[in-house]
């Protein structure tokens, strides 16, 4: 607040305290003169001395009254200058003079400063969703751009060297060139199913499903990849019967990717589990468990973020886009569930919790139920 205003605020209202004090006390003296004329027995002895002790409190409450108001209209009028000049900064900063009389003018401040802290965090995590997405493009256009190279490298080559390549060679770049278009298929399809589970009004096909069912479909599909590795496939319900609400696609798309993961990433596991519980507060458990190297504590809260991978080369041999856990993550909070990793020596396990029903909300528009 600048000096001037904060004088001219000074002098009015003790200006008007002065202007009261003038009209007052005259009022005041006359009263009491035409008491001593009326009532002169008692005008001797108390009149004038009361007269004094009323005039010192009159004038006392009338400083009070004008210092408390011009100490408020400071505060109001300081308040105004630092929401004025918070409007015109990118990011405000919240106010730390507190008012010491008026209880009102320290509430609203309070109250502005939890608007300005949200505020700020809000702006925060705006610069973190932006910086987020500019890493994601570059991710993307590196991981897109790597086996288009060789796409395009290889299938030169064929075009260019037709007539001095031997058909061994032509057929070992034909098939590189297919090999890395199928990279690029996989990567588009996980950034589309991605970027579903990033919209606030995806829908879902909320359907009734057996979780045993479902384990069974999946581990069959897996059946010979597991036993060209040397992995036991295995599942157990409890209770053996357990029927859910929930997209079954996508709750199978989840599993699908935490399977594959497994085959991927834990080397030396000798076994894939896939386990449910029904658990208090009408909550499913899926855990999906592999006893194959550990995974890092310090990976451990960073694995469900996109692209992410424990390896320090974004050039995965393992043939992963970066993708995988972060769509489980985004279908499971579709589903209003949570998932977390656990992983020890002995082993690894990714931890599901689902609610055995789905509770519409109005951003489900699209979910239905079936009877």
């Amino acid at each position: 607040m600048k000096k001037a205003s904060k004088q001219r605020l000074e002098i009015y209202y003790f200006g008007k305290g002065a202007l009261l004090t003038l009209i007052t006390i005259p009022g005041l003296f006359f009263v009491f003169n035409s008491l001593q004329k009326q009532m002169p027995a008692w005008s001797t002895k108390f009149c004038w001395p009361f007269f004094c002790l009323i005039a010192f409190l009159i004038l006392g409450a009338i400083v009070w009254t004008s210092w408390r108001e011009c100490k408020q209209a400071v505060s109001i009028q300081r308040l105004t200058d630092e929401l004025a000049q918070q409007v015109n900064q990118e990011q405000g900063h919240t106010i730390e003079w507190q008012h010491p009389v008026d209880q009102r003018v320290a509430t609203l401040t309070k109250q502005f400063n939890q608007v300005i802290t949200r505020s700020n965090q809000l702006h925060q995590q705006e610069e973190e969703t932006k910086s987020s997405r500019d890493e994601m493009m570059t991710n993307i256009s590196h991981d897109l751009r790597t086996p288009l190279t060789a796409i395009i490298g290889y299938l030169g080559l064929v075009v260019m060297q037709k007539d001095q390549l031997s058909t061994a060679d032509r057929n070992k770049y034909i098939q590189t060139a297919y090999d890395k278009a199928n990279q690029m298929k996989t990567l588009v399809e996980d950034l589309f199913e991605f970027s579903k589970t990033q919209l606030q009004n995806a829908s879902l096909n909320i359907t009734e499903f057996s979780v045993g069912d479902l384990f069974a479909q999946l581990l069959a599909s897996y059946e010979v990849e597991a036993q060209e590795k040397g992995i036991e496939l295995t599942y157990l319900i409890e209770p053996r019967l357990i029927i859910m609400e929930g997209d079954s696609d996508k709750l199978a798309r989840v599993l699908m990717n935490l399977i594959n993961n497994a085959f991927k990433y834990a080397k030396g596991a000798t076994f894939i589990k896939l386990t449910a519980q029904v658990r208090p507060n009408d909550q499913v458990e899926i855990r999906v468990t592999n006893d194959g190297e550990s995974i890092p504590q310090d990976s451990l809260d960073s694995l469900f973020d996109r692209f992410y991978r424990v390896e320090s080369s974004r050039n995965s041999k393992t043939g992963g886009t970066g993708l995988g856990l972060a769509i489980v993550k985004g279908i499971v909070e579709q589903h209003h569930g949570q998932v977390k990793v656990e992983s020890s020596q002995e082993a690894t396990s990714f931890v599901v919790s689902l609610p055995i029903h789905q509770v519409a909300t109005n951003d489900d528009e699209g979910e239905s139920v079936s009877d």
